[in-house]
């Protein structure tokens, strides 16, 4: 029996999750940044401004969704410089396109000369004086999502976290992870997040990667520090409404990338099969101390196919790693279960 890891009804849609226009601290209006996307082949375009939560459906068209999110910061304090503080930048979707209430509001967290005029006008709930505490970010979790919000937690190395700081994180609070944030990337971090991933999914965190833009436009376009239209996710969907994208965001009906492509991914008699563009390594990663790799071989310079057999694999996760001849990746969600059905 063939266990499709995509639903085999819609279509993909290609989406940045991570995005700041001139209603925060980035250079484009909303408008421009609609246009440089949609232009580029992209379905869905978050609007994740920072402390302030904005409704951008007036953009939607056929083709083009706006995502309503907001992306809040809580930093530790203490006596540490502040560059070195860590921080949790986290990016929150509704589960209504419309809602704008933001939870855990407090004013003095809006700050930016373009952001003044919400700090007064931002509905929310409750008095306007939560404090961020960086030891009770979990209270924060909690509270977006008893009003329906779905989280993902942002490019932990950009945020000079550690373990211990993540490992603080309770299972089931957020949906994903950035496993590769474009901006981060662009101005010199190395934001490529894997290991981060694998230490919560063997902590017990069901969570998806992400990979995403997180641009401020600063830079020409021209320039290697142009931060738009390098990280992305595919979702899978039925189709291009907020309902449909939401839901398959929270089923991890989707792949992470800032190059390659997965076109079809699949278990078949303890066989596990995945048909990609074209790759110089395909890698599957476990929760053990296992791994499989398929290369090209001979004389070819890529494949577009691997198949893994999953009859000696451990319980717990797998997922996938896809790789072009430019050093791109894709990063495919895990996939929990027994596999083999070996339990020692």
């Amino acid at each position: 029996m063939k266990q499709h890891l995509f639903p085999q009804e819609g279509s993909f849609y290609r989406a940045n999750l991570h995005c700041h226009s001139t209603c925060s601290d980035g250079r484009l209006s909303p408008e421009e940044l609609k246009e440089i996307y949609k232009s580029a082949g992209y379905s869905v375009l978050a609007y994740s401004d920072h402390n302030v939560l904005i409704d951008h459906t007036d953009l939607n068209d056929e083709d083009f969704l706006a995502l309503t999110s907001v992306e809040l910061d809580v930093t530790k304090k203490g006596d540490q410089p502040g560059a070195y503080r860590p921080c949790y930048h986290i990016n929150f979707y509704p589960d209504d396109p419309h809602n704008v209430t933001l939870p855990c509001y407090n004013p003095k967290y809006v700050w930016g000369k373009n952001q003044t005029e919400w700090r007064d006008n931002q509905p929310h709930i409750g008095e306007a004086d939560y404090v961020r505490d960086y030891e009770k970010v979990n209270e924060l979790l909690s509270e977006f999502a008893r009003h329906g919000f779905i989280a993902m937690v942002n490019h932990p190395t950009w945020s000079v976290q550690t373990m211990e700081d993540y490992s603080k994180l309770e299972v089931g609070s957020f949906f994903a992870l950035e496993l590769y944030n474009h901006g981060c990337a662009a101005a010199g971090f190395d934001e490529n997040n894997t290991h981060v991933f694998d230490e919560l999914l063997r902590k017990g965190h069901r969570i998806f990667g992400t990979a995403t833009d997180d641009n401020h436009n600063a830079h020409p376009r021209d320039t290697k520090d142009w931060d738009s239209l390098g990280g992305f996710v595919m979702i899978k969907a039925p189709e291009l409404s907020h309902k449909a994208i939401y839901d398959a965001l929270r089923a991890g009906s989707f792949y992470a990338s800032n190059g390659p492509e997965i076109h079809d991914l699949y278990i078949e008699d303890g066989v596990l099969t995945v048909k990609t563009s074209p790759a110089v390594k395909i890698a599957l990663t476990t929760g053990a101390r296992q791994a499989r790799v398929a290369y090209p071989k001979g004389e070819e310079a890529a494949i577009t196919q691997a198949s893994f057999d999953l009859s000696h694999i451990w319980p717990g996760y797998i997922r996938l790693t896809v790789t072009d001849e430019h050093g791109n990746t894709a990063w495919s969600n895990p996939v929990w279960g027994e596999f083999s059905g070996r339990t020692k």
